[in-house]
């Protein structure tokens, strides 16, 4: 397996909800591949201490970043306190406008910021990594470890639901924040978290009741990574391979069912009681505020388990109770006896008392679209015979949906590894010192170029019939060069084919490069079919004429699509790239 030549590989994971980082040296990772060092985060308006921060990223009226973090996160509160945010940039929460397919994804596409201004959102993600980045390089500085940027490995995890053009997005994002092309590696978010797996040791990964022992990892095993983060769930399946690497049985699946869906529910539970335009009002003028009865449910969330009863305190900010009985005239005890929440919820003060059973319902809906899919993985033919579930991400740490995870499948093995959130970035290290532990994925598509040929009166409609020149061609044919479901071996060429330049003095050549849910699409505007991206082949040697074949070889198998291009006449390799942003 090919290893990390660098001397330190650094991870950034770039969540919806929280980001951090990790590294590890490559002589460490060689004796103790889990010495993987993390930062710890500090928020500045009280003592908490967590090893991840949140995403949110400040920029002052110039667009110009100020902060990132709880830091960003305490200096808009303070500015909104005192009636001076209007004119700054406020972003959180924003990974998952990469996943909103009603929207283009270009380099011009925009964000919106807490209040609805408009920015770029390649320069919002940058500035994100930028600083996730310098910070790393901050810490090691302070470690006087004489590390130069050249020395490091970088990876950038992202959901392996994402397509193409979203993972080229967040590669463009760090290329922009400084990071190298050459020095980093896009790892899947499932497949970082399986690896760290991989590596912890059998006790470390008992299930419930203390079993005894856990082979998971043992040659021929398979397991169902359920990594469960604040905006998307990602589910990939794995089998350990004769040399233990890890093929995947089956292609990544999952959908937006993450944590952040409970907190809209809590949301929305709150809007029941007060009303909408209070909550607006409230997040609008006691910002610092409705920022902290957010962070006081993300610790309720994580304390609740699946079998407590009773009831359940949560704090609430006094000020939101002011803000509704000035605004209604009305006493919050008295409205929510009036609501179906009446003898379920008491509210006094900043104490909101609510039924065990009302808080777990907050979960009912990811939770539920969470259990569906697997249930619908798990009758696939490709996953038979899988019975280990490992929870990880963030949302893995919530003992609600452990317990709904548990319920829901008693004949499978739950694993829940210690730090599930810490899972995704400490793996995502571990694959940049060994990426080829990975030795297969599935492909989630079809892929093909848009190609012409001789049009054929017999096969051909009549509405794909283009004049060129004397020559009558089929146009919008699909070429396929990967079939959906195909395994792909990483490192290995999928496809080859040979394509000649159609006039003299071309100096490239354009191919538009499309996506099918369909395995055996015949044109590009069949239904099922998405353009890309294209494909762009340099040919600045325009000697040959059109005697100029280029060889373009396809690798299907990475975590982002790769090409090679050769001249055929002189078996000179020429630049040839994966364009997925063009506007």
């Amino acid at each position: 397996m090919s290893s990390c030549t660098k001397l330190l590989v650094a991870a950034i994971d770039f969540g919806t909800t929280y980001s951090g980082y990790s590294f590890s040296f490559t002589h460490e990772h060689d004796s103790d591949p889990l010495k993987v060092r993390s930062n710890n985060w500090t928020a500045g308006s009280r003592s908490l201490v967590s090893l991840k921060t949140p995403t949110c990223v400040l920029f002052n009226k110039d667009k110009e970043f100020d902060s990132f973090g709880y830091e960003a996160e305490d200096k808009y509160s303070d500015l909104a306190e005192d009636e001076e945010h209007q004119d700054w940039f406020f972003f959180k929460r924003f990974k998952m406008s990469l996943f909103n397919k009603a929207v283009p994804l270009t380099e011009s596409v925009t964000l919106k910021s807490l209040d609805g201004k408009e920015m770029p959102a390649i320069k919002v993600f940058s500035a994100a990594i930028k600083f996730l980045r310098e910070h790393l390089l901050e810490t090691l500085e302070k470690r006087a470890t004489g590390v130069r940027e050249t020395d490091i490995q970088w990876v950038l995890t992202v959901p392996a639901i994402w397509d193409d053009k979203a993972k080229a997005f967040m590669r463009r994002a760090a290329e922009n924040a400084g990071i190298q092309e050459d020095q980093l590696l896009i790892a899947l978010e499932p497949e970082a978290a399986s690896l760290y797996c991989k590596h912890l040791p059998v006790e470390r990964l008992q299930s419930d009741g203390g079993a005894q022992g856990f082979a998971t990892f043992a040659k021929g095993s398979k397991y169902l990574v359920l990594d469960c983060g604040g905006g998307t769930v990602d589910i990939t399946v794995h089998e350990v391979q004769p040399n233990l690497s890890l093929k995947e049985l089956y292609k990544a699946s999952g959908g937006a069912w993450g944590g952040t869906q409970v907190d809209e529910a809590y949301k929305q539970l709150l809007i029941k009681i007060v009303g909408a335009p209070i909550m607006m009002e409230f997040s609008r003028t006691h910002t610092a505020d409705y920022v902290d009865m957010y962070r006081e449910f993300e610790t309720k969330k994580r304390a609740i388990t699946g079998e407590t009863k009773g009831k359940v305190t949560i704090k609430i900010p006094i000020s939101l109770v002011e803000t509704f009985e000035e605004d209604t005239g009305e006493e919050i005890k008295e409205t929510i006896e009036n609501t179906k929440f009446s003898g379920k919820i008491h509210w006094v003060g900043d104490k909101c008392r609510i039924t065990a059973e009302v808080f777990k319902g907050l979960f009912e809906v990811a939770g539920s679209q969470i259990i569906a899919h697997v249930n619908d993985l798990l009758q696939k033919p490709e996953i038979k015979d899988t019975n280990n579930i490992i929870m990880v991400g963030g949302f893995s740490e919530s003992p609600i949906l452990q317990h709904m995870i548990k319920q829901s499948f008693p004949n499978m093995r739950v694993i829940i590894p210690p730090e599930a959130g810490l899972a995704v970035l400490k793996g995502a290290v571990l694959y940049g010192h060994k990426p080829a532990t990975i030795a297969s994925r599935i492909a989630k598509y079809t892929y093909g170029v848009a190609t012409t040929m001789n049009f054929n009166p017999h096969i051909h409609p009549q509405e794909k019939k283009k004049k060129y020149g004397n020559l009558i061609k089929c146009v919008d044919i699909f070429s396929k060069h990967v079939e959906k479901g195909q395994t792909l071996n990483v490192g290995e060429v999928q496809s080859e084919n040979t394509y000649t330049p159609v006039e003299e003095n071309q100096t490239s050549m354009c191919f538009q490069i499309y996506t099918s849910t369909e395995s055996n699409p015949a044109f590009v505007t069949d239904e099922g079919c998405e353009k890309v991206g294209q494909m762009e082949v340099d040919m600045p040697d325009t000697s040959g004429g059109c005697n100029r074949s280029v060889v373009c070889e396809m690798i299907f198998g990475g975590t982002e699509l790769e090409v090679k291009a050769t001249i055929q006449r002189t078996g000179k390799v020429t630049k040839a790239k994966f364009n997925f942003l063009k506007d």
